[in-house]
């Protein structure tokens, strides 16, 4: 019996010195950059084919702190002829996902991003079940105001996005269209200190379509993490009843980002976004200020204009410290005077670089906006 015993545990410990090897032997051909040693997932994710589970964190202080999960399928690369082909596009990949928030939000579905005919024509697509709690704030577009001044709504539906674009020629450009549709309803849940507040409608079921159509360049030097290059993009969107829309109006797009290098790790991204819509806009529908350290819908208008820049200082050749600031603008609204405003938020992150051949930086931001102080996780860029 002693006997016995000896060998089964000496072919154990056998056993599991074999498997550590091979551990250590896959992550140091995996996850190791040879260049300098480090942590690296370049090779890992280039690599990649088939099924991969992603942890989702969300950090958005619209609808609060949530996690979830989401099982990605990488297809097979295509093959393209770099030398009739220059450029080279991103993996196609499929998507499952759910995930919940601390504030009563949650949302599950699925999405395909494709890359066909030599990454000459893309598709974007997705289906999800979404119960989303947010805030509109219809007495209050001033900042400073505190967050209970906003009147929390739920909307619970279902939302489908479709988008397809073409390439022209070898060059930068693209064009294209989208079509977003959602199909829900709304619940106004109103407290003692907001019960009479006038409403906006939709209050109850609705139906949002609309069809859209785009030009964008993408020069930049990598989709995740750029440092160099520019982006633009000017988009119009019509909402109709020709599209499956119980609203009647028009929402126009233009955005301009632009990063220049700095030595051989540092880089100044600069970003101007400019919205406006005019017809029978829903309550959720007007643009707002998009900028870290303000929630989603706290500052809206019939116009808004977002400016933000980001200086990436590259301490080491994986570390990176990131400075941001940014102002948005919003114009009035009809139904909602006095609501035009002019605010700033900015704040610090993190950055590490976790894929070095991609140029995939991950890391945190810390961000001030007039009323509350976020963090927020950032995995590529975060615009």
């Amino acid at each position: 019996m002693v006997l016995a015993c000896c060998t089964i545990g000496l072919a154990t410990n056998g056993l599991q010195a074999a498997w550590f090897d091979g551990l250590n032997d896959w992550i140091d051909s995996h996850l190791i950059d040879p260049q300098d040693g480090k942590l690296d997932a370049s090779d890992y994710l280039a690599g990649t084919s088939g099924f991969f589970p992603v942890p989702i964190i969300i950090t958005e202080p619209a609808v609060g702190f949530g996690v979830g999960a989401a099982v990605a399928y990488f297809h097979p690369d295509e093959e393209i002829d770099h030398e009739r082909h220059p450029h080279a596009g991103p993996p196609s990949i499929s998507v499952g996902f759910a995930a919940a928030t601390d504030n009563g939000t949650s949302l599950y579905g699925g999405a395909h991003s494709g890359v066909w005919k030599d990454d000459h024509i893309r598709y974007l697509g997705a289906l999800a079940k979404a119960d989303v709690m947010l805030r509109f704030y219809p007495n209050s577009g001033k900042s400073g105001a505190e967050e209970g001044a906003g009147v929390k709504f739920n909307v619970d539906g279902v939302f489908l996005y479709q988008q397809l674009q073409f390439r022209l020629r070898e060059s930068n450009w693209w064009l294209g269209a989208n079509y977003l549709f959602i199909d829900a309803e709304n619940r106004f849940r109103l407290g003692s200190e907001n019960s009479d507040t006038p409403l906006p409608d939709p209050q109850f079921d609705f139906k949002q379509g609309g069809l859209g159509a785009f030009i964008e360049y993408d020069g930049r030097d990598s989709v995740f993490t750029p440092v160099q290059g520019l982006k633009g993009i000017l988009e119009f969107r019509n909402y109709d009843s020709a599209w499956g829309s119980d609203f009647d109006y028009n929402h126009l797009l233009a955005g301009i980002h632009h990063y220049t290098p700095f030595g051989s790790y540092s880089s100044l991204g600069l970003r101007l976004e400019g919205e406006t819509v005019n017809g029978d806009v829903p309550f959720f529908g007007f643009p707002y200020v998009n900028l870290r350290g303000i929630p989603a819908l706290r500052y809206q208008g019939e116009r808004v204009i977002t400016a933000e820049a980001e200086y990436l200082w590259g301490v080491t050749p994986r570390w990176s410290i990131a400075f941001f600031g940014g102002v948005g603008k919003t114009s009035d609204i009809g139904i909602f005077p006095g609501r035009g405003e002019t605010v700033a938020a900015g704040g610090l992150g993190l950055r590490y670089r976790l894929a070095r051949k991609m140029g995939l930086q991950a890391g945190f931001d810390i961000a001030r906006g007039p009323e509350d102080t976020a963090f927020y996780l950032t995995i590529g860029n975060a615009w």
